[in-house]
């Protein structure tokens, strides 16, 4: 059983059926539901994708410029940024991307059930889940259950985990503006610490643009005030106008931890801890994580060890978690300063 229907829970149901396992997912929104993202894949994400899925994306997924460069933006301001050589970014409608992955999953022999909300374990074995949905609660046995329902997880939860993990707080602004100014075809990313331990961004979106900041819980600046900085040094820096913003969205990112699950319970993508603590990046590593649960339940006879065997599928993508959260733990903008000059002088 998988809960939830995001980029992690659809890549393991699937790699799951195209095995020749029955699955269940349930997904707690409706069809086309909408999920807050800034809407971006690395470029080399997408043959890991369409080799899970079995199929290329389709075109009407894209938003437009479909892909993008990426630029930097150091503490100093534009005129020591530039793009980096070499390096393209895809421009993605997430609400399309998401409700394709279901569609590809439903066709794989997934089992969708919308509107199911998990509830929790009946027993200590987790091996009886409890759900709602609109005809009221559901049980269902299930070997094995991958919680791929996000940062705040109620898989997590329901197994006693600590819910005080580290988090990431981000707004994100839709601005309906077809001067962009100086702004390029370009995925922009603004390293300065009075701003976020991580980065401030923007990102061309059809004749609009999307803007977004994030800052550590109970942090100063705040959330609204790193936000309203940002917007200032984009018109400062790159003539971007002061419009209000059509849509304002808050959601958090992981931020330094990693929970694989225990026995017969995996956790995948936000919900285990598995997103870039620098850029923010989250769907390739939820499709990753979710690949490498769904080979490691197929490997494993034992249900209990399903969790065991996911840890060694996954490590890999746990280490990078790790080794890029110390990078952005031991930043200042003197250091920030030299990773654009580095990153902008590679070929």
């Amino acid at each position: 059983m998988v809960v939830g229907g995001g980029p992690g829970g659809t890549s393991t149901a699937i790699t799951c059926a195209q095995e020749g396992l029955k699955v269940l997912l349930i997904e707690r929104g409706r069809p086309h539901r909408h999920k807050p993202c800034g809407g971006l894949l690395p470029e080399a994400a997408r043959d890991v994708i369409e080799d899970i899925v079995g199929a290329e994306i389709p075109d009407d997924i894209f938003s437009v410029p479909t892909d993008l460069s990426l630029f930097y933006v150091p503490p100093s301001g534009r005129s020591n940024g530039g793009r980096v050589r070499n390096y393209r970014i895809l421009n993605i409608d997430r609400d399309s991307f998401d409700d394709w992955l279901v569609t590809r999953a439903i066709m794989s022999g997934v089992k969708v059930k919308f509107g199911a909300s998990f509830e929790g374990f009946t027993d200590d074995t987790n091996e009886e889940v409890l759900f709602f949905t609109q005809e009221g609660p559901q049980r269902v046995q299930a070997d094995i259950v991958v919680g791929a329902d996000g940062v705040r997880s109620s898989v997590r939860n329901a197994m006693g985990w600590n819910q005080s993990t580290p988090l990431l707080l981000v707004a994100q602004e839709f601005i309906d503006i077809k001067d962009r100014g100086d702004l390029e075809d370009c995925f922009y990313i603004f390293l300065r610490g009075d701003l976020s331990p991580s980065y401030a961004y923007a990102i061309p979106k059809g004749e609009g643009l999307v803007v977004g900041t994030g800052v550590m819980q109970r942090s100063s600046p705040s959330l609204a005030e790193s936000m309203q900085q940002f917007r200032e040094w984009l018109h400062e820096e790159f003539g971007v106008p002061r419009e209000k913003p059509l849509r304002k969205e808050v959601w958090a990112l992981p931020f330094g931890y990693f929970a694989p699950g225990r026995e017969n319970v995996i956790l995948v993508g936000d919900a285990a801890g598995l997103c870039n603590p620098f850029s923010g990046e989250g769907i390739r590593l939820a499709v990753e994580s979710g690949e490498a649960a769904g080979l490691a339940i197929v490997k494993c006879e034992d249900p209990k060890n399903a969790a065991a065997a996911y840890v060694e599928e996954v490590r890999g993508i746990a280490d990078f978690v790790r080794d890029v959260l110390e990078f952005v733990l031991e930043l200042d903008d003197d250091k920030r300063e030299k990773f654009v000059m580095d990153e902008l002088a590679r070929r």
